[in-house]
């Protein structure tokens, strides 16, 4: 799969903005919004336009910590008509936690090399706010996993405050 950069991406949802006959929200994870028809055009067009074919879908599968909605962050305030939302970094990497591929992993250190993340907000929004469709027993493991990769030396103090919320 091809990655983009920060500018690329950037100049690709300008030109989507320049597109759009009408105002379009999309949250930015790997897209969580249904694609209208209207949005499929601008894409098609900025892709022309820019020579990006950056791809735009909806996630099949898309799960996130309980309020995320109320925490998305507006980037890009500047386009017109293209809303660009994306999720707070505590929520992105619990989102990513789920799933816990590789490639999820290494883009979780390198946000919290880039932006460090709080320990005591990513282990209270788990506690509190994820409640996994699929094997929860996986879901810690993968958490603990991003936590000593994140703040070595803290997973034990960290999965017993889990083991003491959950009794």
């Amino acid at each position: 799969m091809r990655t983009y950069l920060k500018d690329q991406l950037e100049r690709f949802l300008v030109a989507v903005d320049a597109a759009l006959d009408e105002p379009t929200e999309v949250i930015v994870i790997d897209t969580w919004n249904t694609i209208t028809v209207s949005l499929a055009e601008a894409i098609k067009k900025a892709s022309q336009a820019t020579g990006l074919e950056v791809p735009v879908a909806k996630s099949g599968i898309a799960e996130g910590p309980e309020g995320l909605e109320s925490r998305l962050e507006r980037v890009l305030p500047h386009l017109k008509r293209l809303t660009v939302r994306v999720p707070e970094k505590h929520d992105l990497v619990l989102m990513k936690t789920l799933r816990a591929d590789q490639h999820d992993l290494d883009a979780i250190a390198e946000m919290h090399a880039n932006s460090p993340l709080e320990l005591d907000v990513l282990v209270q929004r788990f506690e509190d706010e994820t409640d996994p469709v699929g094997d929860r027993r996986r879901l810690r493991g993968n958490f603990l996993a991003v936590v000593e990769r994140l703040f070595p030396g803290s997973v034990e103090s960290v999965a017993k405050r889990l083991e003491a919320a959950r009794g």
